[in-house]
């Protein structure tokens, strides 16, 4: 479905044009319907794109924090909090 004929607006629908003007409430409806479904469908699709965008940064994110907990590992650090004792027994 497209609109086209800015001056006398007409609907393009399977290959067949209809005066817009000369349609029953009804369908003028129905056209408004689909034009504003269209508009959602767009915002839909942007929004999708922003959430993949976003995502894509998060494993980014969590990537590069893991990366850098392994480095600070292979440095010899640990994250071990007891006092030592642990090994011995005591």
């Amino acid at each position: 479905m497209q609109i086209v004929d800015p001056d006398n607006p007409k609907l393009l629908l399977d290959g067949e044009e209809h005066e817009i003007q000369k349609l029953n409430e009804t369908c003028k409806y129905y056209i408004d319907q689909v034009q504003d479904l269209n508009a959602q469908m767009t915002q839909l699709k942007a929004k999708m794109h922003q959430v993949e965008v976003a995502r894509a940064g998060f494993i980014s994110l969590l990537k590069s924090e893991i990366a850098a907990q392994n480095n600070v590992f292979k440095d010899g650090d640990s994250n071990d909090t007891g006092t030592g004792d642990e090994a011995t027994g005591d």
